[in-house]
């Protein structure tokens, strides 16, 4: 059908070409593997270990290895073992639940100086994402003393542990860089988005001082409604921010108060901007109709590539994950929520991302794309 517009035979949505779309192609797989029986999932883990231990890697495999980790949270130890065995580290998410003697293993291979770069680098993320006790005091040791591979690495474990989503600082205080519990944002209709608890795109007063468009909440959240209880928030939240400009801004940040009011921290702009969006962008931003999903998902339910927008849990970092230190008191952020723009604007890429430091009430809002 080449480049002739046409719909998508599932939900309408414009594509160019003949059939469904991939969001509701990765709709449907994910309801597929929430369909499945524990024996399914069993035959599905055998099947992984198969071809770990024929070719070494996972390749076939792979996209069901990551779904079953993301919509059933699957125990990862038998596949870890097979994984270990032929010296296999990615994906990261294997050794999620590796044996304790696996990961005794992997921390005195850590241990040596003469390590490459690359296999340094796997481990590491292997072992934040299993992020034990027993790793934790690991990686403070490194950081403190580090072995001689440290040389030719960009961060320390501190950084490599956000993507376990931990992290510490100098004097050895551990801190959650995620919430444990998360919840999808779903298809709904505008009336139900008035009464959701968390709403994405919602007009806001004034315009950007830097290119003049119209400021919007990126997210809106009420943390009096039950289902947000683990947030921790005791009012509603607004993200504030200019969404044609802090795509390019690498991080901006926006302080709340919990009675709705919302205040951006305006930094110096690296370069002017004209108004992208204008108002046709903002009335498509806005007038998505996605709400709060009414029950918890496993913690990485959104963190692949069409995962969608959800609240809690991880997030899919397309680039790293970035975990922003807080400009009040230098602490690191917790990750919030994930946005993922084509599900609410046609013509953009990648993911929207908000972090929040509670203490001093700041957000931050992130975006990052291939």
């Amino acid at each position: 059908m080449g480049n002739t517009a046409q719909k998508c035979r599932q939900c309408g949505r414009e594509i160019y070409f003949d059939g469904i779309c991939v969001s509701c192609q990765t709709e449907n797989e994910r309801n597929r593997i929430l369909a499945f029986s524990q024996e399914e999932i069993d035959a599905a883990v055998r099947e992984i270990c198969e071809e770990i231990e024929e070719n070494g890697k996972l390749d076939e495999q792979e996209q069901m290895f990551i779904n079953l980790v993301n919509y059933r949270d699957i125990n990862t130890a038998e596949i870890a073992r097979t994984a270990f065995e032929q010296k296999l580290f990615r994906p990261y998410e294997i050794y999620k639940n590796a044996p304790d003697n696996i990961v005794r293993e992997m921390l005195n291979l850590l241990m040596q100086d003469e390590l490459e770069t690359i296999f340094v680098s796997n481990l590491m993320m292997c072992l934040a994402v299993h992020g034990s006790e027993e790793v934790f005091q690991a990686f403070l040791e490194l950081e403190k003393h580090p072995r001689k591979w440290r040389e030719n690495l960009y961060v320390g474990p501190s950084v490599y542990a956000t993507g376990g989503g931990w992290t510490f600082d100098s004097n050895g205080m551990f801190t959650k860089t995620v919430f444990d519990k998360c919840y999808p944002m779903v298809k709904g209709t505008p009336e139900k988005k008035q009464h959701s608890p968390v709403k994405i795109g919602v007009k806001a007063d004034g315009n950007c001082p830097h290119c003049g468009c119209r400021l919007v909440n990126l997210m809106e959240i009420d943390g009096n409604d039950s289902r947000l209880d683990f947030l921790e928030i005791d009012g509603v939240i607004k993200a504030k921010c200019c969404p044609n400009c802090f795509p390019f801004s690498g991080g901006d940040f926006c302080r709340y108060s919990e009675n709705g009011e919302s205040e951006i921290i305006w930094g110096e702009r690296m370069f002017s901007m004209d108004d992208h969006l204008k108002e046709d962008g903002i009335e498509e931003l806005t007038s998505n109709s996605y709400v709060l999903g009414d029950a918890p998902v496993p913690p990485r339910y959104a963190a692949d590539w069409e995962g969608g927008s959800s609240v809690g849990g991880f997030g899919f970092w397309i680039q790293d994950c970035d975990i922003k230190l807080c400009p009040d008191c230098g602490k690191p952020m917790k990750y919030l929520a994930q946005i993922q723009w084509d599900t609410i604007m046609d013509y953009m890429e990648g993911n929207a991302y908000i972090e929040i430091c509670r203490d001093c009430k700041i957000l931050a809002l992130l975006h990052q794309q291939t």
